[in-house]
């Protein structure tokens, strides 16, 4: 089910790969959402969305769709919302929840390393509304690595010396 939302799609220095996994617990005033449901991922001029064929979860709607964006070169973040078509229809949708991803979750590590996160929704009024699940992966990039081979060494925690203890003592 893993489909690129984006017809022609080019990679530049900063391209992402975010995979909607799923949402828990998304309401709409007292009704679970499910059926219909859609993820919008958002950053600068970057816009790709999931499609909305997810079954009714009770709540708990499940994509597993892959989106590709182009992430701001300097951070930032990126936006993702959650929101429900009615009657079928992609231009009268309903939005449901959003949050705020900011790029230094996952701004650390190799290119192709994989950040599963999980992120608190909250709805046009600020109230806490279910929680999205994604993996976001740096396809291309010239980001910083955090963990490269070359660099890595194995350290050992040093404790300090305690008040009225010589390091060069000898008991």
């Amino acid at each position: 089910m893993a489909s690129c939302a984006t017809t022609s799609f080019s990679y530049d220095s900063n391209t992402l790969e975010v995979t909607i996994i799923s949402a828990e617990d998304l309401r709409q005033g007292r009704h679970c959402v499910g059926r219909g449901a859609f993820v919008t991922v958002r950053s600068g001029q970057s816009v790709a969305s999931t499609a909305s064929g997810t079954d009714d979860t009770h709540g708990y709607p499940l994509w597993n769709e892959r989106l590709h964006i182009n992430a701001p070169p300097h951070g930032g973040w990126i936006q993702v919302d959650v929101a429900k078509r009615r009657h079928g229809d992609a231009t009268n949708s309903v939005h449901i929840a959003g949050a705020k991803v900011p790029m230094s979750d996952f701004s650390y590590g190799p290119i192709g390393y994989k950040h599963f996160l999980s992120y608190r929704l909250r709805d046009q009024e600020g109230r806490s509304n279910g929680i999205v699940n994604l993996c976001v992966k740096r396809l291309v990039g010239n980001g910083e690595g955090q963990f490269n081979e070359q660099k890595y060494t194995m350290g050992y925690p040093v404790g300090p010396v305690a008040v009225g203890y010589s390091a060069y003592h000898k008991y």
